[in-house]
């Protein structure tokens, strides 16, 4: 069974749906129903708007252009993953990902979106997502990353 994905740069992407596929679909339509309710000029300078579009560019051009690029990488427990921090996300938002290569499949999986927390706690995101992961909240291998891959 294989996750609905987007393909760029030879990397096949994933949305994890029960964090970060719930999120991208709960943003969407909030930048939808935005769309419908307000006039051009405020939409586009939403900050809603600009959010979702900076996760997007990030998804299909910026990982796939080199996942494994010193900029996303963490450290410690958590060196199997990585992140997108700044690229046009508001400074407390971080993107976690994980690339996986083997000779016949690239893939990224996004993981989760980190929702702010309290402003003067920068390191709260980190904190999270390494007990998601000590919580075996993401699978490990290629196959079960791909189960738990949004569906369309």
């Amino acid at each position: 069974m294989q996750g609905w994905c987007l393909i760029r740069n030879g990397w096949r992407i994933y949305f994890i749906k029960r964090l970060f596929g719930k999120q991208r679909r709960d943003l969407q339509a909030e930048v939808r129903q935005l769309k419908k309710d307000l006039p051009p000029e405020d939409y586009y300078s939403h900050a809603t708007v600009k959010l979702y579009r900076a996760i997007m560019v990030a998804i299909k051009d910026k990982i796939p252009n080199d996942p494994f690029a010193s900029h996303f990488v963490l450290q410690g427990s958590l060196k199997k993953y990585g992140r997108v921090k700044k690229m046009g996300l508001p400074d407390r938002y971080r993107l976690f990902f994980r690339a996986l290569q083997t000779p016949d499949h690239k893939a990224l999986f996004i993981l989760w979106l980190n929702y702010p927390r309290k402003a003067e706690d920068k390191n709260d995101c980190y904190r999270a997502f390494t007990k998601m992961v000590e919580k075996n909240e993401f699978p490990d291998s290629l196959e079960e990353l791909l189960l738990a891959s949004e569906q369309d």
